[in-house]
């Protein structure tokens, strides 16, 4: 099935208030980027990107491409590239209409999947950026769509290891193990008395989980549940699996 992603930027209280009590604000549009991610192979190698203006003005985009990895607390690691090429690189699209931009690959495929983002900013308007003042505020939107570079062989695989409880506070990571990108959709923690039952449950959110990458976690025990836990439950829903793991509590994991 065909995705897309639509962006419609929705102001914090605090730009809200700001746009209401100031004239010289201007508001970022609303557009649709179809598809969601790239998959580029040797067999496909190249691919289209839709950019959809579904305002009521005309948007001007630049786009730019990066080499993407991850630390290991999830967030991106960006560094230019030139492994991926595309066209155009500025483009305007009217109110109603569509703009695709052409993607494509000047780097080898590899036995391991390689990531990057293309990132889409919105420009000002040209009359508006003529005749702005330096009081003026705009809010634009950047947006970034993933491209995958796949191997030959997909292989996929992920576990839960480096478990650890102590002074309060379980400490786990979700390790990729296989070749190509991974979505992690959620953790959810138990901790359970000795005879099973339930002492306090947290819920983590996941996001992408690279080839060959890990995200680490650290989660908080409640001091008033943590004595009388026999042991941590641990899964992790990876794309349509899921991952349980056990860690045995012990005196450590409270001091």
């Amino acid at each position: 099935m065909k995705r897309s992603f639509r962006v419609s930027l929705l102001l914090p209280s605090l730009f809200a208030g700001l746009a209401m009590s100031r004239p010289g604000v201007s508001l970022a549009s609303s557009f649709k980027i179809t598809p969601v991610s790239v998959l580029l192979s040797r067999r496909v190698p190249t691919a289209l990107l839709a950019l959809k203006n579904e305002s009521d003005r005309t948007l001007r985009f630049q786009a730019e491409v990066f080499s993407w990895d991850q630390d290991p607390q999830g967030r991106m690691q960006l560094t230019p590239t030139r492994d991926i090429v595309f066209f155009p690189t500025v483009l305007s699209v009217q109110p109603g209409e569509e703009r695709k931009v052409r993607i494509g690959t000047a780097s080898a495929f590899g036995s391991l999947e390689k990531s990057y983002r293309i990132f889409f900013e919105e420009l000002p308007e040209l009359e508006k950026a003529a005749s702005s003042k330096g009081s003026e505020l705009q809010i634009r939107t950047r947006m970034g769509i993933p491209i995958f570079l796949q191997p030959k062989e997909s292989e996929k695989g992920s576990r839960v290891d480096a478990m650890t409880a102590h002074a309060g506070i379980l400490r786990f990571s979700v390790h990729n193990t296989g070749n190509v990108h991974v979505t992690l959709r959620g953790i959810r923690v138990k901790g359970l008395g000795p005879t099973g039952d339930e002492r306090f449950e947290r819920e983590s959110d996941g996001w992408y989980v690279l080839a060959g990458g890990s995200r680490d976690y650290e989660i908080e025990i409640p001091e008033r549940q943590c004595g009388g836990i026999a042991r941590y439950a641990i899964e992790a829903q990876v794309d349509e699996n899921t991952v349980r793991e056990n860690l045995e509590s012990s005196a450590a994991s409270c001091r």
